[in-house]
């Protein structure tokens, strides 16, 4: 639970207690008043009156802590990483792939450097030590950089690793120890050009059966209708797919309790990438479109959080949500009157742009010796990497991707949401999502009973003042 939420647990805990004093002394001075047939209506006003000044001064105190308690809640590290359980991952995204410099090029010639071969693709296949036993890139070559005069390399049984180890020729340590043959590389001579052949440690990117680098661009929303609101969301990877799944449950009448037995998952809207269409179905993430959005939205008073989707904003993936207008006193959904909303700001702003969030590490966070730490800032972005190449042979996209569900317990109405990242040293990170509950105490400053604010106090913004308001505020309205 927020912080707030946690003040407000609090502040209930000792308001009933002093209701049930209240309660007390009044049942003791009606017992007096019957058995002595005396009159202590001085005793019972005197009650009341400081009853009352005990009660404002503690709905005051915690109206003024509430003010500076945050309202955002996301997950922790679990005790224990687990794929597909508290993480899914991009699958060779960018992946780091080696290559002699006479294949990367149409006339097969070893004319210039590693470093020329900036963006370029293989055509040719020229030796057998290791172009004819990995499996070749089919997509595109980037950013290479020279191996060296000589070097190693260790290559994988596993499905989503061309190679275990890669060991450069100026690498200090130990050789390579590999679960088959070590593949050794040496530069070698075009005989008639005396041309020096070197091997190029490149990135590969490639689309394709062994790449899972899509996201969902279909919304996830709660049943307004039917009055049921958001009250968790997490994300799922399936068919290939990464995707946003979030929690309904219905409003209680009166209050910001939900109907906890009404709560469920609303199933996800898996599809197949071969039925659904690129940029409309799902974003297909690349080397010039793998920048991630981190943002926290907020709606407004009297908003309360029904849905949320990922959206294209340029080459980014950002994230978007979806309030409804709410009659906290009698519990019902303004579904005619929901509105989509988001952080629009890019990094090309020509005031206050986006900004890069650099992450601290490449190392594959599921093995990190610290526990992460959450980057709360908003208006930021990160872009997704190639693993660590010493450390993992650049064979992971990170930073990963968070699958623990982000419920407030107990549960609440929530008026916000948007995506995070968790980093730590040695670590690229997770990214992930985060929720922000409703301010409890907007309403305790109402005067009136929790939950009570009544419809002049709580009436909704139009949907022209609410785009204008949320495009001056970048999404936030706390």
């Amino acid at each position: 639970m927020s912080p707030q939420q946690v003040l407000h647990n609090i502040y209930t805990l000792v308001a009933l207690a002093e209701l049930k004093g209240y309660a007390m002394m009044q049942y003791s001075l009606t017992l007096q008043r019957y058995f002595t047939n005396e009159s202590f209506h001085a005793e019972e006003e005197l009650l009341r009156e400081t009853t009352e000044q005990r009660s404002t001064e503690k709905v005051a105190a915690t109206i003024a802590a509430m003010k500076t308690a945050g309202r955002q809640v996301w997950r922790c590290d679990p005790e224990k990483h687990v794929e597909n359980e508290t993480f899914v991952q991009l699958t060779e995204l960018l992946q780091g792939y080696v290559q002699n410099e006479r294949d990367l090029n149409s006339d097969q010639a070893c004319t210039s450097t590693c470093g020329y071969y900036t963006y370029t693709k293989v055509f040719s296949c020229s030796d057998a030590e290791l172009c004819y036993r990995q499996r070749l890139c089919r997509g595109k070559v980037v950013k290479c950089e020279p191996l060296g005069m000589s070097g190693s390399v260790c290559l994988s049984e596993q499905r989503h690793r061309r190679y275990d180890r890669l060991v450069f020729s100026d690498t200090r340590g130990p050789a390579p120890t590999c679960s088959t043959p070590a593949v050794l590389l040496n530069s070698w001579y075009q005989l008639l050009l005396l041309k020096k052949c070197s091997y190029c440690f490149c990135v590969c990117d490639e689309d394709g059966p062994y790449s899972d680098r899509h996201f969902s661009l279909r919304p996830a929303v709660s049943d307004v209708d039917a009055g049921f609101v958001v009250i968790g969301v997490r994300i799922v990877k399936l068919n290939r797919v990464i995707h946003l799944q979030v929690q309904q449950a219905k409003v209680e009448v009166s209050g910001l309790l939900v109907n906890v037995s009404s709560a469920e998952w609303v199933p996800v809207e898996a599809f197949s990438l071969e039925g659904a269409k690129k940029n409309v179905d799902f974003h297909q993430m690349g080397f010039f479109d793998r920048a991630f959005d981190l943002d926290v939205l907020v709606a407004p008073p009297g908003y309360v959080l029904t849905g949320i989707r990922f959206r294209r904003i340029g080459t980014h993936l950002n994230p978007e949500i979806r309030v409804t207008p709410i009659d906290l006193r009698q519990g019902t959904l303004s579904a005619g009157m929901s509105i989509w909303f988001g952080n629009d700001n890019t990094a090309s702003a020509v005031q206050l742009p986006r900004t890069r969030l650099e992450l601290p590490s490449l190392d594959v966070p599921s093995r990190a010796a610290w526990r992460s730490r959450a980057h709360l800032d908003s208006d930021r972005f990160l872009y997704f990497e190639h693993s660590d190449v010493l450390s993992d042979a650049a064979q992971s996209t990170v930073p990963f991707v968070d699958a623990q569900s982000v419920a407030p317990r107990p549960p609440v109405l929530l008026s916000g949401a948007g995506t995070v990242h968790r980093g730590a040293k040695g670590s690229a990170g997770f990214v992930g999502l985060r929720v922000v509950t409703y301010d409890f105490g907007q309403l305790l400053a109402l005067g009136l009973p929790e939950g009570g604010a009544d419809s002049s106090t709580s009436k909704p913004l139009s949907a022209g003042e609410f785009v204008k308001a949320a495009k001056q505020k970048k999404g936030r309205f706390n």
